[in-house]
C-alpha cells in the first residue's frame, strides 16, 4: 500500500513496541518526502505474536497514511522490468547495456513498502553474514585482522542491491562468453579488465551466479586483498613500478569452478606466482565460501516471496533510492558550478605533487561530477583508475549517510549522477600506467568531493582526514628459514565534522579495522612497542580534527621494509574557521640509536634486528571556529593528553591551572577576546603550511573568505 501510494519516496521504522495481555502494541514512524508521521497500531495475539507483530505494524502505518491525505502527490507503481528471454541460460551482459538477462519469462511484481524494508533488512543481513564467513574463515592479517575486504549482492541484471561498493558484474564479465551455471566461480584481478571496479591487483575479486529453480536470480561478490601476487617486491606494491607489468601477476575473468569442479591448472598457475601461495589458497577458499553463504541467504528469499516477488522487491529497492537520490541533488547541491583541489604528494619517483580538481553542480535533479583539471597520470604507481560506478556509489553514499541515513546505497540513482573522467589522468590512466599505490589517490577523492560540497554548504561538510592509506610492510627470513610477511594497514585522523570531533587514530573505510597488537606479534617477528594517538596532531576547530596515530615496530629478525603513506607535504585542511592537521612522519632508528628520516613511499630498505620503525600518520582538519569551542571539552582533552595545555592556550584560548586543570575563566575570557581581536579574518579552507622545498601544492587554491561561492 506504501508503494502504491507514494511510490520509493518514504521509508518506515518501529519506534517502539510492547506485548501486554495478549496484544501487540507498536509505535510506527513513516517519513515521506522529509514529511513525518507517527502513530500507535495494535493486533491481538492469535496463532504467534510474529503474525500479530505484522498485524499491528500494518494498524499504525495505515493510520500514518491516513494522516498524509493530499499533503504529498501519489506516485505510480513502479513499472515492471522487461520480460526475459526465451528459457535458456544466457551469456554474461553485453558490455555497456544494464538489460534483464533472467532465463525465465516471469515478471517481477510491485511489492508493499513493508515487505520492501525486510527485504532490504534480510540483504543486509545477508551481506553481514558473507563478511562474517570471510573474517572467520581468512588465514592473512589483511583481510581477517583488517578487513580489506568488500561484499555486494546483485539482481540478475547485475545491479548492486546491497553491498559496500558500486556494482562491477557487467564489467567483470563483458570481455567473456560465460555460460552461467550452477556452481560456478569467477576469479578476476585485473583493474583494466573491469573498468577500475577493483582498484589494484592485490584485490581477489570472486562472483558467483546465484540460480534457483533453474533461474538466474541475481550474484554475489567479494572481493578480498592479498598478501602477495608475484613481483619484485614482497606485498606486490613495489614503489618504483612504473607499470603494471611490475607489480604482479594480473588475472583477467577465469572460471576457476565450472559447474562446481575446481579448474586446477588455473589454481596452480595461481599458487606459482605468490609467495604467500597457502595463504592466499586460504583466503581465495574464504572468499569462495562467503560468496556461497550470501547465495543461499539469496535463495531462501526467492524461496520466502517467490522469483517475481523477490525480483519485484529489488526492483523497488532501486526505485526508492533513486527516488530519494533525486530529492537530495535538488536540495543540496548547487546549481553554480563549484570547485575544489586538492593534492597527491608525489609518487614515490620523485615526481609531484599531483592536483585532483573536481567541479560539482547540479541540473534539475541531475548531479554533475567533472574531474576536468585532474593532473595526467604518474610514471609511479599512484594512479588511481576509478570506477564511474564505484564513484557514483561513493556520491550516494555522503548523501545519503549526511542527509537521509535510514536510507541504503544501491545502484538505482547511478542515472541521475554523470562523471566525466578525463583518459590519461591520475584517476582514468591508460594502460599499463602502474596502480599499486593508487589508494592514496582514492582517499583522497574523498577530500576533494568533501571539499567541493563544502564551498556550497560549509555548515554541513566535514573538513579533510588523513586522506592516505597508509602500509607498512616487513619480510624476511627466520633463523630457521622459515619466510615471513607482514603488512600493517595503519589509521590516522578523521575530520572535524558539523556534528562532533573527528575521531583520533580510525580508519576511513568503515570495514578496515586494525589488527590486534598480539596477533601481530604471535605471527610475525616484531613487538609494538607503542601504539597511541599523537598529541596537537588533529586541527583545532569548534569541533576538533582527529589526531593522528603513531606505531612504532621492533624488528626482531633482519629483513626489508616497505613502507607507503601521503600526506607528507600538504596538511589535511580545516574548514569555516577550522585548523589544518598534521603531516605524517617516518623514521627509521637502528639498534644503535642512530635515527634516520624516511620518505613517505620507499621499498626494499634493509634492517636489521633490534631496528625500530616510527611510524605517524596524518591528522586531520577541524571544523569551525577554535574560539567557539567549548572549554570544558578542551579541558577533557588536554586531562586525556589529545590536547596539550600549550594548545589550549594557543588555539583554544583556554588558559588551565594547577595540577588539576581546572579553567581560569575571568583569564580564558580576556584571552579569547584579545585573539579575535588580533587575528585575521576566518578563512572558509586553511590548508597549513606545505612541508619541504619546492612550489605551492600545484596550484591550490588559496583559501576564500567565509562567504565561499565558486573559485
Amino acid at each position: 500500500m506504501l508503494l502504491a501510494r507514494f511510490g520509493g519516496g518514504w521509508s518506515s521504522q518501529i519506534v517502539e513496541h510492547k506485548v501486554e495481555r495478549g496484544v501487540v502494541t507498536v509505535l510506527c514512524r513513516l517519513t515521506v518526502d522529509g514529511i513525518v508521521k507517527e502513530q500507535f497500531g495494535s493486533a491481538r495475539i492469535g496463532r504467534s505474536q510474529g503474525e500479530a507483530m505484522s498485524e499491528a505494524v500494518d494498524d499504525a502505518l495505515g493510520r500514518c497514511i491516513g494522516m498524509f491525505g493530499d499533503d504529498v502527490r501519489p506516485v505510480a507503481q513502479i513499472e515492471p522490468a522487461p520480460a526475459a528471454g526465451d528459457g535458456q541460460r544466457q551469456k554474461a551482459p553485453p558490455a555497456g547495456e544494464g538489460g534483464a538477462f533472467l532465463p525465465t519469462a516471469g515478471v517481477p511484481v510491485a511489492v508493499d513498502g513493508i515487505t520492501l524494508d525486510v527485504v532490504e533488512g534480510a540483504l543486509r543481513d545477508v551481506q553481514r553474514e558473507m563478511e562474517a564467513v570471510l573474517l572467520q574463515s581468512a588465514a592473512s592479517p589483511s583481510i581477517s585482522g583488517q578487513r580489506d575486504a568488500g561484499a555486494i549482492i546483485t539482481d540478475p541484471r547485475g545491479r548492486m542491491i546491497a553491498g559496500q561498493f558500486g556494482s562491477y558484474v557487467a564489467e567483470m564479465l563483458k570481455a567473456n562468453d560465460f555460460d552461467l551455471h550452477p556452481g560456478d566461480v569467477i576469479l578476476q584481478s585485473d583493474p583494466y579488465g573491469c573498468g577500475g571496479a577493483v582498484s589494484h591487483i592485490n584485490d581477489w575479486t570472486v562472483l558467483v551466479p546465484v540460480f534457483f529453480d533453474d533461474a538466474l536470480v541475481g550474484f554475489t561478490s567479494m572481493y578480498g586483498h592479498m598478501a602477495d601476487v608475484g613481483g619484485p617486491v614482497a606485498g606486490s606494491r613495489p614503489v618504483a613500478a612504473t607499470s603494471v607489468f611490475g607489480e604482479g601477476m594480473r588475472i583477467p575473468p577465469v572460471k576457476i569452478h565450472d559447474r562446481g569442479q575446481p579448474n586446477q591448472a588455473a589454481l596452480d598457475i595461481l599458487r606459482g606466482n605468490s609467495r604467500n601461495a597457502d595463504m592466499n589458497d586460504h583466503d581465495l577458499a574464504a572468499l569462495i565460501a562467503a560468496c556461497r553463504a550470501g547465495a543461499r541467504g539469496v535463495v531462501e528469499l526467492c524461496a520466502r516471496f517467490g522469483v517475481d516477488g523477490y525480483r519485484g522487491a529489488c526492483d523497488g529497492l532501486l526505485e526508492r533510492a533513486n527516488h530519494v537520490m533525486r530529492r537530495l541533488i535538488a536540495q543540496t547541491l548547487p546549481e553554480e558550478p563549484q570547485t575544489f583541489e586538492d593534492v597527491v604528494d608525489d609518487d614515490g619517483l620523485g615526481n609531484g605533487p599531483f592536483r585532483m580538481r573536481l567541479t560539482v553542480w547540479r541540473e534539475g535533479d541531475n548531479a554533475y561530477f567533472d574531474w576536468t583539471g585532474t593532473a595526467p597520470q604518474a610514471p609511479g604507481p599512484i594512479n588511481f583508475y576509478l570506477h564511474d560506478g564505484l564513484f557514483r556509489l561513493s556520491v550516494g553514499a555522503y548523501l545519503f549517510a549526511a542527509f537521509d541515513p535510514a536510507i541504503q546505497a544501491n545502484d538505482g540513482f547511478h542515472d541521475l549522477i554523470h562523471v566525466n573522467l578525463p583518459k590519461g589522468s591520475l584517476l582514468q590512466p591508460d594502460f599499463p600506467a602502474a596502480l599499486g599505490g593508487g589508494s592514496h589517490s582514492r582517499a583522497r577523492q574523498f577530500d576533494v568531493l568533501g571539499g567541493a560540497l563544502g564551498r556550497h554548504a560549509p555548515d554541513k561538510a566535514p573538513a579533510a582526514g588523513y586522506g592516505a592509506h597508509p602500509t607498512f610492510q616487513y619480510a624476511g627470513r627466520r633463523k630457521s628459514g622459515r619466510a615471513f610477511h607482514l603488512t600493517d594497514i595503519v589509521a590516522g585522523g578523521l575530520p572535524g565534522r558539523p556534528d562532533g570531533d573527528g575521531p583520533d587514530g580510525y580508519f576511513a573505510s568503515p570495514h578496515h579495522a586494525s589488527a590486534s597488537l598480539e596477533h601481530l606479534e604471535s605471527r610475525y617477528p616484531i613487538i609494538i612497542e607503542s601504539c597511541e594517538s599523537i598529541a596537537d596532531s588533529g586541527g583545532a576547530g569548534t569541533h576538533r580534527g582527529g589526531n593522528a596515530f603513531e606505531k612504532i615496530y621492533l624488528l626482531l629478525e633482519p629483513g626489508v621494509i616497505s613502507i607507503s603513506d601521503d600526506r607528507h607535504a600538504s596538511a589535511p585542511w580545516g574548514i569555516l574557521g577550522g585548523k589544518a592537521g598534521a603531516c605524517s612522519q617516518k623514521w627509521l632508528q637502528r639498534e644503535g640509536g642512530e635515527r634516520e628520516a624516511l620518505p613517505a613511499k620507499a621499498d626494499n630498505i634493509r634492517v636489521g634486528a633490534g631496528d625500530r620503525v616510527i611510524f605517524r600518520t596524518a591528522g586531520a582538519g577541524g571544523w569551525g571556529d577554535p574560539l567557539k569551542r567549548d572549554v570544558e571539552r578542551v579541558r577533557a582533552d588536554v586531562a586525556r593528553r589529545l590536547v596539550s595545555p600549550a594548545k589550549a592556550r594557543d588555539d583554544y584560548g583556554v588558559m588551565l591551572v594547577g595540577s588539576r586543570l581546572e579553567v581560569d575563566q575571568r583569564a580564558t575570557e580576556a584571552l579569547r577576546e584579545k585573539q579575535r581581536r588580533s587575528r585575521k579574518p576566518l578563512e572558509l579552507f586553511d590548508h597549513g603550511e606545505r612541508r619541504g622545498a619546492g612550489a605551492p601544492a600545484n596550484g591550490v587554491e588559496s583559501s576564500t573568505g567565509l562567504g565561499g561561492g565558486r573559485s
